[in-house]
């Protein structure tokens, strides 16, 4: 039984001993007379205000000294308020917020999941936590809401609390404060794909197994490319990729896109064995800081691959870490012509045309596009990190100099931003023409899904759209840690920057800007490609030179490469280094360059 509930113990008289202790705690407390008591208190409040002076007096010496050393310009707190520094006490007034509720902001319906809600401002967001997507426009101006789950999740500072979990205005703070208690963060990046044409919702379902992905309904009529928005229809399940007009644009592949893709990976494990054996003896001669350049390229597109190393080498650099994936034996002699490492597999490339893409989208593209995922595949594989590239680039500045850096060591992949902001794209716009691998677990993985996802690159004719899908997957599922260098900054620009960004165009030619590379994509075919690298002064191949055999040009470095960059004018209203005013224009209504 307890103690004070009726036990024995509870009603048993005290003990001799006790009674003895009582009578002695009783005599010392007698001998405290009332005169001991004002004296001790007395000297306690003298003590008090001699240390408080005494104090007061060293702050004041030390500003007036520290004053005359600046001329009198010293606030008279600041040195007291480096003293607090010092010592790690808090000087500073704390923020109050203020709210008018008296009943929770979340019903008990709500609460289980839901308890208080703050906003912070989306850029604050993004500088405190690198997301790896590229930040969208207006970032300054726009809050993003933060939710939180249970009451310890929520900011220490208590009156901020109380704003977040009752009515009210919802109370803005920083990303740190708002973040300081979160031991998980889910992030969820919604956008209306077509404001225009579609009303958007978005249901936030607490209380259920956790998930990963976003659902997506809409008011269909019609599947697939044959659908059609119809808000008279009910909302049913549908693809992400589908448009505010109703078109899906993620193409599922047919059955001889099933089997065409069949009989290269059934090829791929047949010669697997020796064809990682080769290509690692290779690897192991170029690499430096284990660390190259991976590049493929057929007949169509040859001539790109001879400027690239023609002006790379002008401009200074090695290309010794450079390894070619040919997809035909005419761009194999002509790579290693140019003093190029290769690695040539005919089992593996024979379904890759000779013959140049004659628009983006057709169906060689699609077909090189399979053949550069097998070439990041075997080096990412072999344990090899990798800068994969198109021949469509120029470099102004070494980029590994950029992704060897301390600063930029946080992220498995580094990709170019494509700028193009279409839902199929979405949330990455990475450029699938120029990106950096780090090989690891998380990235071979990834590469892996990508061998085997053959099939949907053939049908959506592209390796961008199925290599964001899988990006976004694997960042979520192993916790790959994607990162794209944003269009708004000026280190890696492109054909968006080419054909959209006419101040940064400008800037690049008066020399402001000098980025590592120039990738000329956003072209309709190779043609548009040539010309406009000739405008901006990144051609150096000679035009004898375009189209001939390795062996017809002897030395193709002194053949065909010129020191210095062959410069003409193709339109007017392009991008130029030089005035091209009496050139024709290229797009209707568009205004001259110069």
């Amino acid at each position: 039984k307890r103690l004070g509930h009726g036990s024995s113990e509870s009603r048993r008289p005290p003990s001799r001993v006790q009674s003895q202790s009582t009578t002695n705690q009783a005599r010392s407390f007698a001998i405290i007379n009332p005169t001991q008591v004002i004296t001790v208190v007395i000297f306690s409040i003298i003590s008090f205000y001699c240390g408080t002076l005494m104090g007061w007096s060293a702050c004041s010496s030390s500003q007036h000294n520290h004053g005359q050393e600046q001329n009198g310009s010293v606030d008279s707190n600041q040195n007291c308020n480096e003293i607090c520094k010092k010592m790690k006490c808090n000087n500073t007034t704390p923020r109050e917020y203020t709210t008018s509720g008296t009943s929770k902001r979340f019903s008990s319906k709500l609460s289980h999941w839901a308890t208080g809600l703050v906003s912070i401002n989306r850029k604050d967001l993004f500088d405190t936590y690198d997301f790896g997507v590229p930040i969208s426009d207006g970032a300054e101006k726009e809050d993003v809401l933060m939710l939180y789950n249970e009451r310890k999740a929520m900011p220490n500072e208590r009156s901020l609390s109380r704003a977040a979990e009752y009515d009210g205005d919802i109370p803005h703070t920083t990303a740190e404060e708002a973040t300081e208690n979160c031991d998980s963060m889910s992030v969820v990046f919604i956008k209306n794909p077509d404001s225009r044409k579609i009303g958007q919702c978005v249901a936030l379902v607490g209380g259920q197994y956790q998930g990963y992905h976003v659902q997506r309904w809409q008011r269909l009529i019609g599947e697939g490319p044959k659908g059609k928005t119809d808000r008279s229809a009910p909302l049913r399940v549908t693809s992400r990729m589908t448009n505010g007009a109703g078109y899906d644009e993620f193409l599922l592949p047919k059955k001889e896109l099933v089997e065409k893709h069949q009989g290269i990976m059934k090829t791929y494990f047949t010669y697997l064995t020796k064809i990682r054996e080769d290509l690692d003896a290779i690897l192991k001669k170029i690499a430096v800081n284990n660390s190259v350049v991976v590049m493929t390229v057929n007949k169509g597109q040859s001539d790109l691959l001879m400027n690239f190393a023609c002006s790379a080498r002008a401009r200074g650099f090695s290309l010794d870490n450079v390894l070619v994936f040919p997809t035909d034996i005419f761009s194999k002699d002509l790579a290693e012509g140019l003093g190029l490492a290769t690695f040539y597999s005919h089992e593996l490339m024979e379904h890759v045309p000779e013959r140049d893409s004659k628009r983006y989208g057709d169906g060689t593209f699609g077909a090189i596009m399979l053949a550069k995922v097998i070439c990041v595949h075997l080096v990412n594989d072999l344990g090899y990190d990798l800068l994969f590239q198109d021949v469509d680039i120029s470099w102004y500045k070494n980029p590994f100099d950029f992704f060897h850096s301390a600063e930029n060591s946080g992220f498995d992949m580094y990709f170019q931003d494509d700028g193009n902001r279409q839902q199929r794209f979405a949330p990455y716009s990475a450029n699938s023409g120029f990106y950096f691998v780090r090989s690891n677990d998380r990235s071979k993985v990834l590469f892996r899904s990508m061998m085997y996802a053959g099939d949907l690159i053939f049908a959506a004719r592209s390796h961008q759209q199925v290599l964001i899908q899988l990006l976004s997957e694997h960042n979520s599922l192993s916790g790959l840690r994607v990162k794209v260098l944003s269009r708004d900054d000026s280190e890696f620009p492109s054909g968006f920057h080419y054909n959209m960004r006419k101040d940064y165009m400008k800037q690049m030619v008066r020399g402001d800007k000098t980025p590592y590379m120039f990738h000329m994509c956003w072209t309709l075919n190779r043609d548009d490609k040539v010309a406009y690298m000739k405008q901006m002064g990144m051609w150096y191949l000679k035009d004898n030179c375009v189209g001939r055999k390795a062996a017809s040009l002897g030395d193709i470095n002194t053949a065909c490469c010129s020191a210095e960059p062959i410069i003409e004018c193709a339109y007017k209203d392009k991008a130029s280094i030089i005035p091209c005013k009496d050139s024709p224009q290229k797009d209707k209504g568009s205004p001259s360059f110069w």
